[in-house]
């Protein structure tokens, strides 16, 4: 019971801490506006997501400015090795990468303070393995969830059931995932360098969609 009190009144100090911080929200040129108003935003942006920073005093600045999506060409040989170093697998040259990318400092997520323990992480598992075996099963897709460097990750890498990793060196933040989007980001990598991102909060079910033939060649061929 002592103990069961002990997390209560932790987690009520620490909720009421970040409920406190100041927060600013920002349209796409930098101005101010309500939080009210940001949800005008969505509509009249269509092609932008939630982009975030903290600020000096531990608040947090939110403005519409990201991009929804991005395409990139990258070299595909570098990818897999440093997926490769993190995940300490091997994947063949044909294997599709679906990431999901998570970044520091998201007061979006259900961690707060920058960690994720096992009991968070089975939780937000429970949610997501069906949703990854039904990718997986179908097509040569690899699901993988990234987290950036300063995560505390309560992970098991030694098991290879593990799809959960840090982002050691920041790798992928610093080359891929370049905006910290508010419930972070997804990323398509196909063998041919052909990367397709997402910002903002999605499924990996839905980004997965976007490998079809007819949704695919349509954004590569802009």
């Amino acid at each position: 019971m002592k103990k069961f009190l002990y997390l209560l009144i932790f987690f009520t100090v620490s909720l009421s801490a970040q409920n406190s911080k100041s927060k600013y929200w920002l349209d796409p040129e930098g101005r101010e506006i309500s939080r009210e108003e940001k949800n005008f935003l969505m509509d009249k942006y269509p092609d932008n997501s939630l982009a975030f920073r903290k600020t000096k005093d531990s608040g947090y600045v939110y403005q519409f400015n990201a991009p929804k999506y991005s395409t990139y060409k990258v070299d595909y040989k570098i990818i897999k090795t440093e997926i490769e170093k993190i995940t300490n697998r091997v994947y063949s040259d044909s294997t599709i990468f679906l990431i999901n990318y998570n970044y520091l400092d998201d007061n979006c997520s259900d961690w707060f303070l920058n960690k994720l323990s096992s009991e968070i992480i089975n939780d937000r598992k429970t949610f997501i393995e069906p949703l990854k075996k039904g990718i997986e099963y179908k097509s040569n897709v690899i699901y993988l969830a990234l987290f950036e460097n300063g995560i505390v990750l309560k992970n098991k890498p030694e098991s290879k059931k593990e799809y959960f990793f840090s982002d050691q060196n920041n790798f992928f933040r610093s080359n891929l995932f370049l905006n910290p989007t508010l419930c972070g980001s997804f990323g398509l990598i196909k063998p041919n360098g052909e990367t397709l991102i997402r910002n903002g909060e999605y499924r990996p079910d839905n980004m997965y969609e976007h490998l079809k033939p007819k949704i695919w060649d349509l954004i590569f061929q802009q």
